[in-house]
């Protein structure tokens, strides 16, 4: 638990700081709403959050919320690593976070972390910044927050997993309608997930 409780202290470090960083940008950008339906996880309002330390780092006691023990869902990909998702909670701020961990399950240390974080170009390859949520009834997908430096408000540090190792991870992304429960959650080189959002 005490992996658990150190990373929602850092959930809310970040939290607290992309809340500042969206009430500056609707005061002075306004809703920035170009209708397409399309990035709104890369748009301007999310790029204001200032999280410092790449992973939203941090030792406050934020009144943390309890995670989950057990996965709700687990799905693995070729190389025997199991991703599992606690769940994803939907936060004041207009966010959701996804509380998961990773687990090698394979005899040999997986290398090819790099690609959960996506193909774009200048973003830290060591974190989860290619994952995405997708609102089936609202045809939308939402990418991961970032701060304005392209810094993923997500797990970050992954450059290898070992064999037999097992690391909490979060990520943060704009939050779907209100009326949206159910998204799908994808990550690079693992089948799509179904999971249900919980408030």
């Amino acid at each position: 638990m005490s992996m658990w409780r150190t990373s929602r202290a850092a959930q809310g470090i970040a939290a607290a700081a992309l809340a500042v960083g969206l009430a500056l940008s609707a005061a002075g950008c306004g809703s920035g709403d170009d209708g397409d339906g399309g990035d709104d996880g890369k748009s301007s309002e999310s790029s204001q959050a200032q999280d410092k330390n790449g992973q939203a780092g941090g030792s406050q006691d934020q009144g943390e919320e309890e995670v989950p023990e057990e996965p709700i869902v687990e799905v693995k990909n070729q190389a025997g690593v199991v991703l599992g998702v606690m769940e994803i909670r939907r936060d004041s701020g207009g966010f959701v976070t996804l509380n998961g961990e990773l687990e090698n399950t394979g005899e040999e240390s997986y290398l090819d972390t790099h690609l959960w974080a996506g193909s774009e170009e200048g973003v830290d390859k060591t974190s989860l910044m290619g994952a995405t949520l997708v609102d089936g009834d609202g045809k939308k997908r939402y990418y991961a927050l970032r701060d304005t430096d392209k810094r993923c408000l997500c797990t970050s540090g992954l450059s290898i997993l070992e064999a037999g190792k097992t690391v909490p991870v979060y990520i943060q992304f704009p939050a779907p309608p209100d009326d949206t429960t159910e998204v799908e959650f994808q990550l690079p080189t693992f089948p799509p997930v179904t999971v249900e959002i919980t408030d």
